[in-house]
Parts: structure tokens; C-alpha cells; sequence
């Protein structure tokens, strides 16, 4: 593995926002569930997952005393491949997050809380059952030309320098710390919130080895929600937009951006008084000037699942499938499980 000296990029793109506006009726809120509602995914990309995108979130906070934990598990699997006049690069394996997440409620009008992952790369499982699924479907496995279950994430640069990994890597990812004040409190004006977020992600992981990025990134955001009744129950939106600096890091310093625009969109629907499906967009902005879709196009990812609620309990537990839309910069196919708890006063 060898990371050489590169030339200065052209820092040249877009710089989009996704815009959601709430124009439905409000019903009663309870901050601890509803704060909870969402999927807290980002990006599963190996090269991009590194920077400090904020995970879905919600505009409710968690209330004064109250607090709310999250243990994700995503499973992504990697199929492929890009080539351009100075640049060449293979994604070809599988990355593991286990994440814990937890807010908590400080005052009436501050919440914070970390994201604290456990980020492993390695050749994988899932090759066969996916090419089994889309030759069901009569899916395309066109991206699926390598031999199954390796491990091979590889960025060549002409003009400035090479990225290998070939061997599996295991351990702490980069520790996300975060804070947000309300604007409009959802228990004040019915069940509309508004609210700022932001995070400053800290060099805890290793970038050799893809768990880091090796510098601090901030974000910033202004997030809202609000919700309505469908069939005599509730149905809840979510939305965001903002912007991720980030810091100086090490892994591809010369081809970095130095703003990357993101944004979401989200409803959930509870289908029945212990089951929820939720669907969700994330989108994000190029994070690299670089040619190739895969490290230099913008995204948006669609993440689809359900919420389960478990009896008599402040607990819950989740799945998701997540799927890019039409970006090679979001993996091919990623899973998402979850335990997630709310509790104080």
C-alpha cells in the first residue's frame, strides 16, 4: 500500500442543496420516539466514507433529560470499476460499520451526543447471493466481472499517486461529535421542528487502512420535520440540507474538495401500532475533483426498511436495504440493522 506526493486539483464542480418543504398538519409529538425515527446511515462508500457526513437525522431533538442510543450494523458490498485518461480505480470487496450512536438531551435547548464506529474491510460473503438476486430479477451483473469474495480497493493517478488495499483492516473509524439547538419546537407549535445541527469529526481511525481520513471535518445543517395522519395514522416527514468542510486530511489531499453540499428527504408511515416502513434520500455533493464517477460524482442513495417496536418497551429494532440511484460514487448494495432505545424522563 503506498500513498505518493500529487499535484494540486482543480477544485471546479457543482454545489447543490436538496430542498424539502412541510405543507401537511400537525399531530401531538412525543421527542423521545420521534426523534428516533430515522435510518442514521451515510455513505458506504469505501474511498468517501471516511469524511464527516453526518448520519439521517432528524429535525425533532431528544428532550431536557431525555436520551436515545442507536446501534447500526451496515454491511456493504463493493462491485466496481472506473478508467478515465490519468486515472483508474477498482472497488471490489465488502465494508462492515458497527456503529453506536447516542444523543442525549442536556438542557431544553441543547442536545449532544457522538457516533462512535467500529469499521472493517474485507472480501466478503455476499458476491453470489447478490449476482443470485439480480439474475432473478434479470438485473445486470455487468459490474460483476472479478472473481468472488476479494478484496481489492485500488486508485491509480498518473499525475498524482496510487491508493492499494488488498489486505483486511479492522478498527476504530473516525469518532463524530455533535450538537443541536431548536428553532421551533415541535411540542410549541404542534408537530413542525426546525432545528441546527452540527459535528466535528476527530482523527481516531487509521486513513493507511481506510478507518479515517486523518483530519477534523465540521459540518452544518439545518434540519426539519413535521407529520400528518394517512389512514387514520401517523405519517411523518423529515428533511436537510447543509454543508460538510472538511479538514486537511491525508488520504487524497491535492484532488479534495473543500465544501461538500448534502442534503435529505424522508417519510415513514406507521403501517400498524408496531411497525413503521420508512424510506429515505440522502444526497451529497462530490467530495474529490477527480474524473471518475466513483470518486468524484455526486449521489443520492435511497435507503428502504422498516421499524418494529418492540412490546412494552422503549426499544426497537430495524432493517433496511440501501441502493444508489444513479451514482457510481454510493456502493452497490449495502444492508442495515438496528437496535435502538429512548429513555430519562
Amino acid at each position: 500500500m503506498a500513498i505518493r506526493s500529487r499535484e494540486p486539483g482543480d477544485l471546479k464542480g457543482q454545489l447543490w442543496l436538496v430542498v424539502f418543504s412541510f405543507i401537511v398538519p400537525p399531530v401531538s409529538a412525543n421527542s423521545g420516539e420521534n426523534s428516533d425515527i430515522w435510518f442514521p446511515v451515510r455513505t458506504h462508500n469505501p474511498f468517501l466514507q471516511v469524511y464527516g457526513l453526518p448520519p439521517f437525522q432528524a429535525g425533532t431533538l431528544v428532550g431536557d433529560g431525555e436520551y436515545r442510543y442507536n446501534i447500526g450494523l451496515d454491511i456493504a458490498n463493493h462491485a466496481d470499476a472506473g478508467q478515465s485518461d490519468t486515472e483508474s480505480i477498482i472497488i471490489d470487496g465488502e465494508s462492515y460499520y458497527l456503529t453506536m450512536s447516542y444523543r442525549h438531551g442536556l438542557t431544553h435547548w441543547l442536545e449532544v451526543g457522538f457516533d462512535l464506529p467500529l469499521v472493517a474491510h474485507s472480501s466478503g460473503f455476499l458476491d453470489g447471493p447478490i449476482e443470485s438476486w439480480h439474475d432473478f430479477w434479470g438485473m445486470s451483473n455487468s459490474k460483476r466481472r472479478g472473481r468472488n469474495n476479494q478484496l481489492q480497493f485500488n486508485y491509480n493517478n498518473q499525475m498524482s499517486g496510487n491508493y492499494e488495499l488488498t489486505s483486511q483492516s479492522f478498527g476504530i473509524g473516525d469518532l463524530q461529535l455533535t450538537a443541536a439547538v431548536p428553532l421551533v419546537k415541535a411540542n410549541e407549535h404542534g408537530d413542525v421542528a426546525f432545528s441546527v445541527r452540527s459535528s466535528v469529526k476527530l482523527p481516531s481511525g487509521n486513513e493507511d487502512k481506510l478507518l479515517g481520513s486523518g483530519a477534523v471535518d465540521v459540518s452544518l445543517g439545518l434540519y426539519a420535520s413535521n407529520a400528518a395522519i394517512f389512514s387514520g395514522r401517523d405519517l411523518r416527514f423529515s428533511g436537510f440540507a447543509g454543508v460538510l468542510l472538511p479538514g486537511g486530511g491525508d488520504l487524497f489531499p491535492d484532488l479534495q474538495r473543500s465544501t461538500v453540499a448534502f442534503g435529505g428527504a424522508a417519510a415513514a408511515w406507521q403501517w400498524t401500532n408496531k411497525f413503521s416502513i420508512v424510506g429515505q434520500l440522502y444526497a451529497q455533493d462530490s467530495y474529490l475533483n477527480s474524473d471518475l464517477d466513483e470518486l468524484g460524482g455526486s449521489s443520492v442513495q435511497l435507503t428502504l426498511g422498516g421499524i418494529y417496536r418492540l412490546p412494552a418497551k422503549r426499544m426497537s429494532l430495524t432493517f433496511a436495504i440501501v441502493e444508489d440511484v444513479f451514482s457510481n460514487a454510493t456502493t452497490d448494495f449495502a444492508l442495515h440493522f438496528g437496535v435502538r432505545g429512548y429513555g430519562g424522563k
